[in-house]
């Protein structure tokens, strides 16, 4: 039976949005916890809201099937068996909702100079939380790996390695993540970064072959190159209609560089990263779903460049440029559902993937 897409279906998005435009004029409070705990009720509830949210119910309720779990890495691997042994799926999406959000509010605290304007960039750029909804491990990956900058940061190299195998342990291209550590420690400032971004544009046309060519004996680049590379339907998907979005973006950190950076200097290291992040999109490009994963380990340090867009202009102007950001990021959240709805209506894709909303207990 087809879903007919209605209005009021949308009532959790509202929600979520009236929760953070709350929370934005709220100054009073732990504005982190009430959005942490918003966000993690919607996504340990939820029943069949993400793209893969099938996929992983039925591989846990075929049981423990070795043949069928042996594509996950070990702690993806426990969180399911678990679920499959006691016969109570909910556990795997609350387990993996509970590991992201945590993480990522952990580091929102820590270096967030506005956690409100942190967690909706979080929430409403598609490759953070929207993607997490489908993307469980990986998503979880890309959690620890935000958080093992703090190891980084402070030089802890062993908190640092233990961060980065847990990431690992929930998907195997977490270990992406160990790029954090040059990027840290080796300070690349403005001309660098500009160069880099620059240089991912006139050499991204040999990506594909070199990936092709030196990294497909290797085991992990193996499985990337069979899984993503390989896959007919990404092969197909084409450019994300995004990309420019992030391009300008980049583009902008790096046009206000020097006021973002005397805000903070941790910023010098945010923009460094996050450009890197775009730097890894543009060489993957050629394959877009690979490229918006892989990069988005990268980009979502941009959840603490986004609060100081404000201060770029006068300060008589300041919270009416603050405002009108978090009026964008939320109309962003909900351009991005639409896209599904009309890719839906017109058949291009099986299902809306964000709705309609269900509970999981109505469906056990």
């Amino acid at each position: 039976m087809r879903y007919n897409f209605s209005i009021f279906d949308l009532w959790p998005y509202a929600i979520i949005s009236l929760v953070f435009l709350f929370c934005f004029n709220n100054k009073k409070g732990n504005n982190s916890k009430i959005i942490f705990i918003t966000l993690f009720l919607f996504s340990a509830l939820r029943y069949d809201i993400g793209w893969d949210y099938m996929s992983y119910l039925e591989e846990i309720q075929g049981g423990i099937n070795e043949l069928k779990l042996s594509r996950f890495e070990p702690l993806s691997k426990a969180i399911l068996i678990f679920s499959a042994i006691t016969n109570f799926y909910p556990f795997t999406f609350i387990v993996f909702s509970f590991v992201i959000l945590i993480f990522v509010k952990y580091a929102i605290d820590k270096y967030s100079y506005n956690s409100t304007i942190s967690w909706l960039v979080f929430y409403s750029l598609p490759l953070f939380f929207f993607a997490s909804l489908s993307t469980l491990r990986q998503s979880a990956a890309t959690a620890l790996i935000l958080y093992s900058f703090t190891f980084a940061k402070e030089k802890k190299f062993i908190y640092f390695i233990i961060c980065i195998i847990l990431a690992s342990s929930f998907h195997s291209s977490g270990i992406i993540g160990l790029f954090i550590l040059p990027l840290v420690i080796l300070k690349i400032d403005k001309k660098i970064n500009i160069l880099l971004l620059i240089s991912s544009f006139l050499f991204a046309s040999i990506t594909k072959e070199f990936l092709e060519d030196y990294f497909y004996g290797f085991s992990i680049f193996e499985r990337f190159t069979e899984v993503y590379v390989g896959s007919e339907a990404s092969q197909t998907s084409g450019s994300s209609s995004l990309q420019y979005l992030y391009y300008l973006i980049a583009v902008f950190n790096l046009l206000f560089y020097n006021k973002l950076v005397s805000f903070n200097e941790m910023n010098k290291l945010f923009i460094s990263i996050s450009n890197f992040g775009v730097v890894v999109f543009n060489l993957l490009i050629f394959e877009p779903i690979s490229a918006l994963r892989i990069s988005a380990f990268f980009l979502i340090f941009w959840i603490f460049l986004f609060p100081y867009y404000g201060r770029i202009f006068s300060k008589k102007i300041s919270i009416v440029v603050s405002s009108s950001l978090v009026f964008v990021l939320i109309a962003l959240s909900f351009f991005y559902v639409n896209m599904y709805i009309n890719s839906y209506e017109n058949r291009i894709q099986e299902k809306v993937s964000f709705l309609p909303y269900k509970f999981w207990w109505d469906n056990y």
